[in-house]
């Protein structure tokens, strides 16, 4: 009988290989695991406002499809949550309840937030915003980015949205002849803007400007030639050092939830 030494190697192997496999069914030895307790150095902070008219108050209900056990207090129409609170970085997905929203469906925020950086997740439409294809209705979000670096002295720094929901608006210095926009760019922005082309250039209008700081009168527009939309002058202080949003919100001719201007302070 002949010797083959390749052949004799070959099996060998195989039944090693097949040991190997018939050891490694048994499941590995690893240790106990411990939750983390030292506090994550890639955090971002994000902030809460309703504006959806009709909304009741807004509940953050989880994050990225995990409850959240100890959410912030809710927040009602027109109201900002107390401070800033901390989320992984990353992107996320928050998941917002509100007692009178279309279907009772949950309202997604998606926002990738970076480290030490801030957010702000407007929640806006009305509830009974009607179904569009994928498009659930009800209401929806808008997130911001924020920029919180100090002004320069005596200054104050501002930024305008449009989350009104029945057209164009924009904020007017009122008594000025001819009107003059409190933003020169893009001085009226339609629903739920968040960016315009100016030029050939993108303007974003989570960047914020800076105005003196002093009381400011102020009405809403649906453009420089037309008059202030009825009920709509509000007189607004800006303090120096302090970074404001303002928001046009509410529904025109709708007392319950009338057109108006609020203001978000971020610091």
């Amino acid at each position: 009988m002949k010797f083959s030494f390749s052949s004799t190697f070959t099996k060998l192997t195989l039944a090693a290989a097949v040991a190997t496999s018939v050891a490694s069914c048994d499941d590995p030895e690893y240790p106990t695991p411990t939750p983390a307790t030292a506090p994550s150095t890639s955090q971002g902070r994000y902030l809460v406002v309703n504006a959806a008219p009709n909304s009741g108050s807004g509940q953050l209900v989880s994050i990225d499809n995990v409850n959240v056990t100890t959410p912030p207090a809710a927040v009602p129409y027109l109201s900002t949550s107390a401070a800033y609170t901390s989320i992984s970085a990353g992107p996320r997905l928050l998941l917002f309840s509100t007692p009178t929203n279309l279907n009772n469906q949950l309202i997604p925020a998606r926002a990738t937030f970076g480290t030490n950086t801030t957010s702000t997740v407007f929640l806006t439409d009305l509830p009974t915003r009607a179904a569009s294809g994928t498009d659930l209705g009800g209401i929806r979000s808008v997130v911001l980015s924020d920029n919180l670096a100090a002004p320069a002295a005596g200054k104050a720094k501002i930024r305008f949205v449009n989350l009104a929901t029945s057209g164009t608006y924009g904020i007017f210095i009122t008594g000025a002849s001819p009107a003059t926009p409190l933003f020169p760019v893009a001085p009226t922005r339609s629903s739920r803007g968040t960016t315009t082309t100016i030029n050939g250039s993108t303007f974003n209008f989570a960047n914020f400007i800076e105005v003196d700081a002093r009381t400011y009168a102020l009405d809403v527009r649906s453009s420089a030639t037309a008059a202030p939309v009825t009920g709509t002058q509000q007189a607004f202080t800006f303090a120096a050092g302090k970074i404001y949003t303002l928001y046009v919100r509410g529904v025109a001719g709708n007392s319950a939830t009338a057109l108006g201007i609020s203001t978000v302070l971020h610091n």
